[in-house]
């Protein structure tokens, strides 16, 4: 009887103690209100204007933390490319803009890496906010410069860790150079015991992963409470064993609003703010994004040539067939280098839009090809072509990016048969092309360091390299200007067949 006393008054000792670890004490919150947003690549509103702006967002932002606190503000990856105005600054425009909002951290997306690691480290150092970037390190697996390999905040008497965790395939989807990559789940299962030892009472994982990958990490790591995210570009919710996955879209169109009960439940409500054009413009934001979109418009707004068709560059196009568009940046990669062959992927080629007939301004081409990738030459076997072909038709039912428009030479492809045996013809000139045979192809950068799953050509001869290579978009526009009328059509370079 008296042993059966004691475990009972050590186990009311301990649920005592746990109840006091997790429930609020007196004078602090029940509620931590988060807001986020992810994927932004401009300060200016898009649809038209209709939607969308850091100046919108950033009246919502105040609206909420004047009603709401304790309030943290965090943004999940992906501002630096690809826009316009990116094109230019290089993300300095949005770093500005996140730094006038006061962000309170935020995590690393794919394409922060887009215009390389150095440009990236430039753009950490000129912002006020701390990068959480957890499973992402330049050799020797140190923490990527500038970044925090896991944060500690607090707020409002609350104590919060923060792990920051990046997809994987940011090694082949963009250009990291020597970074790497950890595994997420493997990563924060050796942080989360860093950051209950340093006191958090809360964990959030800010993470730019695709949702199944989410939801993973939370199956595989329980000590994380919540997880706000980025990588999709539509608004979504998930939930594992009750904990709430949260993304918030792209374009500043929504504001994720996430009330996180403070009690140990890790109860979370979520709702979205749809930034609009009824929503008055913040003053602050406004005057930066005049300052920077006056400058833009100086270099930009110059026209370098007309066009008589419209171009298409929408990705139902770009990512699935044959476009007139692709075909003149693929023909002018060619003729760049004096390749025999050229193939660049659809997925660079931006905007989603059909260009109509017109003027063509120099912003026009950096909205189409906005991520600074450069043009090589690389010397591949018929053999490694038809490889190349084939892995850029593997993804065509998900309207990859890898797609492959092309220039010098015409294929034939079947989406049913089996991935891997989709090409049935490939011809250069009349004839087929011969995979023995040794041809000089164009392509980009991106493409020849195995990007979009284009490995097969970085075991070529390289003749040109990123070094030596042009921009892709200074070509084009330099295209343009010499030709001064452009007339592009869809002339039988793809087919396909069912």
């Amino acid at each position: 009887m008296k042993t059966a006393a004691r475990v009972r008054a050590l186990l009311s000792a301990v649920l005592l103690v746990l109840l006091l670890a997790v429930a609020p004490t007196a004078g602090q919150p029940a509620v931590l209100t988060i807001l986020h947003f992810n994927d932004d690549y401009q300060l200016t509103a898009v649809d038209g204007g209709k939607a969308g702006g850091l100046d919108r967002l950033a009246t919502a932002v105040k609206q909420v933390r004047a009603k709401e606190q304790p309030t943290l503000l965090l943004f999940a990856g992906d501002l630096i490319s690809p826009s316009v105005e990116s094109s230019v600054f290089k993300g300095a425009q949005l770093i500005a803009g996140l730094n006038l909002l006061a962000v309170d951290a935020a995590s690393l997306g794919n394409h922060e890496f887009d215009y390389g690691p150095a440009e990236l480290i430039r753009r950490i150092s000129e912002s006020r906010f701390p990068w959480v970037a957890s499973n992402t390190f330049t050799p020797g697996l140190r923490p990527f410069p500038g970044t925090r390999p896991w944060l500690i905040l607090n707020v409002g008497g609350v104590t919060i860790g923060v792990v920051g965790l990046l997809t994987e395939e940011t090694a082949t989807s963009s250009s990291p150079g020597t970074t790497t990559f950890g595994d997420p789940v493997a990563v924060a299962k050796a942080i989360v015991p860093i950051l209950r030892r340093d006191g958090a009472r809360v964990i959030i994982a800010l993470t730019h992963m695709r949702v199944q990958d989410d939801q993973e990490l939370l199956r595989q790591v329980p000590e994380i409470d919540l997880v706000i995210g980025g990588h999709e570009h539509d608004p979504l919710t998930a939930t594992v064993g009750g904990r709430l996955i949260a993304k918030a879209g792209s374009d500043a169109k929504w504001l994720g609003v996430t009330r996180l009960a403070l009690d140990g439940s890790r109860s979370a409500k979520h709702e979205l703010i749809t930034i609009t054009d009824q929503i008055p413009a913040d003053p602050a934001m406004a005057s930066l994004i005049k300052r920077y979109t006056d400058q833009l418009s100086k270099e930009l707004d110059v026209v370098v040539g007309e066009t008589t068709a419209a171009l298409d560059a929408r990705n139902s196009t770009v990512r699935q067939q044959e476009s007139n568009l692709g075909n003149f940046i693929a023909d002018v990669m060619r003729a760049a280098v004096q390749a025999d062959l050229a193939m660049t992927n659809g997925g660079g080629i931006r905007t989603n839009a059909l260009f109509p007939a017109g003027r063509i301004a120099r912003k026009d081409v950096f909205a189409w090809l906005p991520f600074g990738n450069l043009i090589v030459k690389v010397a591949v076997s018929g053999a490694a072509v038809r490889q190349a072909l084939e892995n850029g038709v593997s993804q065509w039912e998900q309207v990859g990016g890898r797609f492959p428009q092309v220039s010098g030479l015409r294929y034939t492809f079947n989406p049913t048969r089996p991935v891997g045996s989709r090409v049935t013809e490939v011809r250069v000139g009349d004839q087929p092309i011969n995979d023995a045979a040794i041809y000089t192809l164009a392509t980009n950068d991106f493409m020849l360091r195995g990007g979009d799953g284009y490995s097969m050509l970085a075991g070529g001869e390289v003749l040109i390299n990123p070094a030596g290579g042009p921009l892709m978009v200074t070509a084009v526009i330099e295209a343009i200007q010499r030709l001064r009328t452009i007339s592009p059509r869809v002339e039988g370079r793809i087919t396909i067949v069912r």
